[in-house]
């Protein structure tokens, strides 16, 4: 053994001691956060009949388009009526509620206590212990005016470039009393993490207070975005502000650093000796 693989051996022993503790500290640090902070779960089953239930009271869907897919889609809850107005016509006279699935869905979901499985959330809500809610989500593309942009351009308001300006679209959310009736809310597609960054920095060298999310954007861990992600072409980012490894301090820079360490350390002291090669070559 050369005389310096002892050493090697003991750097990788100490590195391989503080990865476990840093490790830990990292899992006991998200865990808290998770406890504190973490998101509430909530559990979505779809809608895919016109003619169904709810509260007690019947709910049927009709459609009012012509032949382009243009008008309305009226909702007759009980002995009231909601008219929503076609967002995304299709001209395709698809059954049910499929003609309308890239602007309209239904939903009927509830919140699972913590620690609860799938199981055990689905047995209370057949018995009543937790009470279900129904929603219709409806997305707008172009909602939101245009942007600014460089060059001054903007092109015509087709279904293609609504489908990729995202930053122009709203959602509104029908949600169906049990008394009857609606409460309805719009919010706007959310600020992607790049471009929140990139305000946040500018008000920095400006010398002015941070900048925060608008209140009227979809927020991470609500049960508005979940409601809306099936309408999205894909969903959007991960928020960078509010997640658990903001938590982690100084235990994941130390946890990585103490990998490479050991992958160095391990790899030196293994690797044969140059007497070694030069005996093995004779």
């Amino acid at each position: 053994m050369r005389p310096r693989r002892p050493i090697l051996l003991a750097i990788t022993a100490v590195a391989a001691v503080t990865l476990i503790v840093s490790s830990w500290q990292l899992a006991v640090r998200i865990k808290s956060w998770n406890e504190t902070f973490g998101r509430t779960i909530y559990y979505f089953f779809p809608v895919e009949t016109t003619l169904f239930t709810f509260a007690g009271k019947p709910i049927r869907v009709i459609d009012e388009v012509n032949d382009a897919g243009e008008g309305d889609v009226e909702v007759q809850y009980g002995d009231q009526t909601l008219r929503i107005p076609v967002t995304i016509p299709n001209d395709l006279p698809l059954p049910g509620l499929a003609r309308h699935s890239d602007w309209l869905r239904f939903h009927v979901f509830a919140q699972a206590e913590k620690k609860q499985s799938f199981k055990e959330f689905q047995a209370a809500l057949d018995t009543g212990e937790i009470t279900g809610r129904l929603v219709a989500v409806v997305r707008t593309p172009f909602a939101e005016p245009p942007k600014d942009g460089n060059f001054n351009l903007e092109t015509e308001e087709d279904w293609g470039w609504g489908e990729v300006r995202r930053d122009r679209w709203a959602f509104t959310f029908y949600e169906f009393l049990p008394e009857g009736g609606w409460k309805s809310q719009t919010l706007r597609f959310p600020e992607t993490g790049k471009a929140f960054y990139r305000r946040q920095v500018k008000a920095e060298r400006k010398g002015l207070p941070p900048p925060v999310r608008r209140d009227d954007e979809l927020k991470e861990g609500s049960w508005q975005f979940d409601a809306a992600i099936p309408l999205m072409n894909r969903p959007p980012p991960i928020t960078h502000e509010f997640q658990a490894l903001r938590s982690a301090g100084w235990t994941l820079p130390v946890a990585s650093a103490s990998i490479i360490f050991i992958m160095f350390s391990l790899a030196f002291a293994l690797a044969p000796s140059r007497e070694t090669q030069a005996s093995s070559a004779d």
